[in-house]
């Protein structure tokens, strides 16, 4: 559930994402609005809210760090991002990258995984008291692999472009998400199924008992638009081309999608999918945001973002999630937020 494409996240506040306009009218999805209003759900809630992401201080430089309900841990001093966060035996275990190199913290520690290479952890699973890490590295300028980390041992997935975007488990069954040779996949235990002969992306992955989901998007057609939603056991059922889905969840059964969409020309807005409805998750003045993670504690439904103050995108993006459709803002300060994790306080 946990995919982060750090470059997308920040060109949300770049520029609009590109979508044509009568494509989106022609959608055949309803779109509702959330309510805006600042809640505090750690208050309230049974469990400690992680966020993994980075800060941007003086210098104008990427910092990684993660906010345990909203109070601030700067992981590094140089440029770096955190895209997931864990607790694992009462530490706090974030991962990422360092200097453009993959890397994880243990309670502030960094570990390198490769010294030499560029490359990023993208999401980390927990599986039996192990620790496992996927993400890219790339062996050349042009060519990136997937891999799976464990006990300080990195194993490639594939050969020729492609990324590990997610990890989940089913009993002693591995499974991440990714791409190979630029087509969206999954592999279990090493073993990869292909999900569309297509150029796409797999992002985030859920298994529940037998059934594999994992999010993500493909392009029908060269130079076309691509198709956001999710696969099914390889069935992809499609959420339209008027949004664009960077993770997934699964709650009692149903299928949580999240991204960005677009209500108009003008605005790129976070949204959350379930079933063929869709719901922008609002922000003051109808500012520029994104989602990018979910998760779920009993009843309740945290969508982690990252918004602007303004639709124009003239503010900076900060770190935000929406409780049940409620707005929360975490930080005032410019700040990505990439995963989430919830922590049960008993």
């Amino acid at each position: 559930m946990k995919y982060r494409l750090i470059l997308l996240l920040v060109a949300v506040f770049a520029s609009l994402l590109s979508c044509n306009e009568d494509v989106i009218e022609s959608a055949p999805n309803s779109v509702e609005k959330s309510d805006d209003v600042d809640v505090k759900p750690f208050m309230t809630d049974s469990v400690d809210v992680y966020i993994a992401g980075a800060v941007n201080l003086a210098g104008d430089q990427w910092r990684a760090s993660y906010w345990k309900n909203d109070s601030l841990y700067l992981l590094d001093e140089n440029y770096s991002v955190a895209h997931d966060v864990v607790v694992l035996n009462g530490k706090v275990v974030a991962a990422g990258k360092y200097d453009g190199k993959p890397c994880l913290w243990r309670d502030g520690k960094r570990t390198m995984l490769d010294e030499n290479r560029d490359g990023e952890v993208k999401a980390i699973g927990v599986l039996n008291g192990k620790l496992y890490l996927v993400g890219q590295l790339y062996e050349t300028q042009t060519n990136f692999r997937a891999f799976i980390w464990t006990e300080g041992k990195m194993t490639f997935l594939n050969d020729f472009k492609g990324y590990a975007s997610d990890i989940a488990f089913s009993g002693i069954d591995i499974y991440v998400s990714g791409m190979d040779s630029e087509r969206p996949c999954y592999w279990k235990n090493g073993l990869k199924t292909e999900l569309s002969s297509h150029f796409g992306h797999g992002y985030g992955i859920e298994v529940i008992g037998n059934d594999v989901y994992v999010g993500g998007e493909y392009r029908p057609s060269n130079g076309g638009y691509f198709l956001g939603g999710y696969w099914k056991n390889g069935s992809f059922q499609s959420s339209g081309n008027d949004c664009y889905i960077w993770n997934i969840g699964v709650d009692r059964g149903e299928v949580f999608l999240v991204g960005n969409g677009v209500v108009n020309t003008a605005t790129d807005v976070a949204m959350l999918v379930a079933g063929s409805g869709k719901l922008v998750l609002d922000t003051p003045g109808r500012g520029l945001s994104g989602a990018n993670d979910i998760a779920f504690s009993l009843n309740n439904q945290y969508v982690l973002g990252t918004c602007s103050g303004t639709a124009s995108g003239e503010g900076a993006p900060r770190v935000c999630y929406w409780l049940n459709n409620k707005l929360h803002r975490v930080t005032d300060q410019k700040s990505l937020g990439v995963g989430i994790y919830l922590k049960s306080r008993k």
